[in-house]
């Protein structure tokens, strides 16, 4: 079976390696700034990039259209073909340029030359397959976000539909979440070894070193459970995340002494993730509702950053292996963000 691919110049290529100007400028962004927004940024609606018929693009289309929308600032997520524009009576506005929208495919001809569908390949068996001749390919095709278009003013009622399907909710109380009321008081009166502020909206929670301040979001913010169990644990996880920053502000010369690492995966960083990891397992020993709150902690935290932690605490307890973490962790983090 021969295989090949199309050539380089085509629109498929163009929109490839703009999606990696993308990517390295906003990585060149993020490591060289206190960058704590992630990839996207502050969203201003919540919900995958989709057309306006309602598809939900997948793979590395809703990841671009997401990151795109976030750098140009536009309400929706919500894309349209420039055929689609038409069929709403809308039109693209002058001097707007559109976005690609990839889809990969395969040209496959048996040895007689017959065209074979992709379908018809993807039913053949191994054996069937191996005299076939398969061309894989990208090719794009463009798409406008709604408010490059008169979307907007021909379309009132369907844009309403839209902003309220991706209408960002409503901050929550703390109404049925896991309370700890010697925390709460450490907060209010200030009692811990440094200042902790959780009385404004964050998008992260982090220690600042030179600051000499731990900063947490809003225990409001924590508040996205779907159920009452939820919920009450989503308080957990405000208190795991707090005493987690607390750890890591016990490490200044005035203090404890921990040598301070500069960046996401080296050894003296990792060692400081992890101190601050064993520290509120240790704590959830002594009291039986933070045993549930650490594994709780555990159970929700996201598959990459626990992939990205079991990277760090690794580098921690096998510095010798550098090289080859090396290559899995390229994001650097500065030791403001502890």
């Amino acid at each position: 079976m021969a295989f090949g691919t199309n050539g380089s110049g085509g629109s498929g290529q163009q929109a490839v390696e703009r999606f990696a100007e993308m990517m390295i400028e906003r990585m060149e962004k993020m490591k060289n700034s206190e960058w704590r927004q992630g990839w996207i940024g502050k969203a201003s609606s919540v919900g995958l990039p989709q057309n306006v018929m309602g598809r939900t693009y997948s793979g590395s289309n809703s990841f671009f259209l997401q990151l795109y929308s976030a750098q140009q600032g536009y309400e929706l997520p919500v894309f349209l073909t420039f055929k689609q524009a038409h069929n709403f009576k809308a039109h693209v506005l002058k001097g707007e340029k559109a976005f690609p929208v990839i889809y990969w495919d395969m040209l496959v001809r048996d040895k007689d030359g017959r065209k074979i569908s992709s379908d018809e390949y993807r039913t053949m068996s191994k054996e069937q397959r191996k005299d076939l001749d398969v061309i894989p390919f990208v090719k794009a095709f463009p798409v406008y976000n709604i408010d490059q278009t008169n979307f907007r003013e021909v379309q009132p009622e369907r844009l309403q539909k839209l902003l309220d399907k991706f209408k960002v909710p409503e901050l929550r109380d703390t109404y049925g979440m896991y309370q700890h009321p010697a925390l709460d008081n450490m907060i209010r009166q200030q009692t811990w070894l440094c200042p902790i502020q959780a009385d404004r909206k964050e998008d992260d929670a982090y220690y600042s070193p030179s600051r000499d301040i731990v900063v947490l979001p809003m225990k409001e913010q924590f508040n996205i459970g779907a159920t009452p169990d939820e919920i009450y644990r989503d308080g957990m996880e405000f208190y795991a995340t707090m005493l987690h920053e607390m750890a890591h502000s016990t490490m200044t010369p005035e203090r404890l002494n921990r040598e301070m690492g500069g960046k996401f995966g080296d050894p003296k960083y990792a060692k400081e993730k992890l101190v601050a990891e064993l520290s509120l397992q240790e704590r959830s020993h002594h009291q039986d509702p933070f045993r549930r709150l650490c594994r709780a902690r555990l159970l929700q935290r996201s598959r990459s950053r626990h992939e990205a932690y079991r990277e760090i605490h690794g580098a921690a307890l096998l510095p010798y292996d550098r090289p080859a973490r090396e290559g899995y962790i390229s994001r650097q983090h500065d030791q403001e963000e502890l």
